[in-house]
């Protein structure tokens, strides 16, 4: 069955546990900070409801902590039961299953959560309100019972050089095998001498223990990682020089055929082995596919066409990883046949053709070559940007004079450009909408026939305006550009409303 990603709020394995500790640190201001990293998660999308009651009940002993002026002891025990109350319906209403209902304290049992949590539920409910020192005792134990029940199980710990232990243990394994290669080639089954014969055996078995070894080290480190890790840390990895591409020139792929050795591909089916058991073969080699074509074919949405900066990349490293492409598209996808596929191209090929350069152009022709029923789509892609190359390439020869520019008409090629654009966008969608950083005085006739007098008073700095390029980075969503998490709790002011006493 193939395993599908599930979309979580956080961003990586990294942020999850910061939360996590901030969120169970003795420090007040940690704890804060934790509060404030899930509010941040609130806002990109839907957060579990044990990370809900985590952050109510933490959220509950800073309040308590810092003893805000104006709040009474009656007010204390009120927030106290309503976020306990809310900490057992949330958990345990994710148990309710069937037609029937079932009661809170069998569905309570059943995971494992102390039948006083109910009982103290009912009386916040329906009775009394227990006092202050049980409610506080209570959701302290709440919020330990909360770490052993979902935290503790959820989260698998990363080390801090993830990156950096990946590459030393694929670094190692690619070591152990040349150096078997290297005995291989200068092992002799059939000499004629006993005691070469058996030094040989013995340095070819000590080669096949390395390499067992070496592969084993893979496969354990592997294991320790989460899903993220996939993304984060080793694709990265493979997709460097050294590793899928190799570092000797002569083992790698060439332009146009951009066929792999079998040696290369010999090599690396280990650890493929490995990832795929660990993640699935649809989580790997699409995560690898999408880090390919993203280093094929950079955003060039803000350059002139083919200005995509394709000298980040070698000509043979480019050829490589289209080679790699190949093999896995020819392996792990199918277009017709018995055997479903195992991975997707429709994010290869809107990659590809959003940002066409002479790698996305090889590309196209690899997924051709791969699947004939695609054939006929992308051909007018492909002739285009052909064309468009050809251009781009007379007109450097023409600024330089060694040849004449060939009679290629610009106004043909925008014309055509144009066309493509339309049929990308029926195939992808459009990649284009409006911005609402719009200038809105930009125009004069505009800004008198649909502006009023009072939107034409608005200050420049108050409008949306765009950030720098030199300044701006990417950040997560729910996050400012520096990185920080916003404030999103209450204004201060209401701090200072009067409070009605018990």
């Amino acid at each position: 069955m193939l395993k599908f990603p599930k979309v979580v709020p956080w961003t990586s394995t990294e942020e999850y546990m910061a939360a996590a500790d901030s969120l169970y640190s003795s420090d007040i201001s940690e704890r804060k900070r934790g509060v404030a990293i899930v509010k941040a998660w609130r806002a990109r999308g839907r957060v579990p409801v044990a990370i809900e009651a985590t952050v109510s009940l933490a959220e509950m002993c800073v309040a308590d902590s810092e003893q805000r002026l104006g709040v009474t002891i009656c007010q204390l025990q009120h927030m106290y039961a309503m976020a306990l109350i809310r900490f057992v319906n949330s958990i345990v209403d994710q148990e309710q299953k069937g037609v029937y209902a079932q009661s809170v304290a069998m569905l309570a049992g059943r995971i494992g959560m102390p039948a006083w949590f109910v009982e103290l539920r009912h009386a916040g409910t329906h009775e009394q309100l227990p006092s202050l020192a049980t409610l506080r005792s209570a959701c302290a134990q709440a919020l330990l019972w909360l770490r052993d029940y979902y935290w503790s199980k959820q989260v698998r710990r990363l080390p801090a050089d993830t990156t950096i232990q990946v590459s030393t243990v694929i670094a190692k394994y690619l070591s152990a095998c040349e150096q078997r290669q290297a005995v291989v080639s200068s092992f002799h089954p059939s000499s004629s001498r006993p005691a070469r014969h058996a030094k040989s055996s013995a340095a070819l078995a000590a080669a096949d223990a390395a390499v067992e070894a070496a592969t084993a080290a893979l496969a354990a480190l592997v294991a320790r990682l989460h899903t993220d890790a996939v993304r984060l840390h080793v694709v990265p990895v493979l997709i460097e020089s050294g590793f899928l591409v190799p570092s000797e020139k002569q083992l790698r792929a060439k332009f146009p055929d951009s066929i792999l050795p079998d040696a290369l591909v010999d090599a690396w089916s280990a650890p493929f082995a490995v990832f795929t058991a660990a993640w699935g073969e649809t989580l790997f080699y699409e995560e690898l596919l999408a880090a390919m074509v993203s280093a094929l074919t950079p955003d060039s949405s803000e350059l002139g066409i083919f200005e995509s900066g394709d000298s980040a990349l070698s000509l043979d490293h480019a050829a490589t990883l289209v080679a790699w492409i190949r093999w896995i598209l020819k392996n792990h996808y199918a277009s017709s046949g018995s055997k479903p596929p195992t991975v997707s191209i429709e994010d290869l090929l809107e990659g590809c053709l959003r940002n066409p350069s002479y790698y996305s152009r090889m590309v196209l022709k690899v997924v051709s070559d791969v699947d004939p029923s695609l054939k006929d789509e992308l051909k007018p892609f492909i002739l285009y940007m052909g064309k468009a190359l050809a251009a781009l390439t007379a007109a450097d020869e023409a600024k330089t004079g060694s040849k004449a520019m060939p009679a290629v008409s610009l106004k043909a090629l925008q014309e055509e450009e144009a066309l493509m654009q339309r049929r990308l966008d029926e195939l992808f969608g459009s990649s284009r909408t409006e911005s609402m950083d719009v200038d809105l005085l930009s125009s004069k006739e505009n800004a008198t026939a649909a502006l009023t007098p009072a939107v034409n008073q608005i200050e420049p700095a108050a409008r949306w305006s765009y950030v720098p390029e030199a300044t701006w980075n990417q950040c997560p969503i729910g996050a400012l550009c520096d990185g920080s998490i916003p404030a999103l709790e209450l204004p201060a002011w209401m701090d200072d409303v009067p409070k009605i006493k018990c």
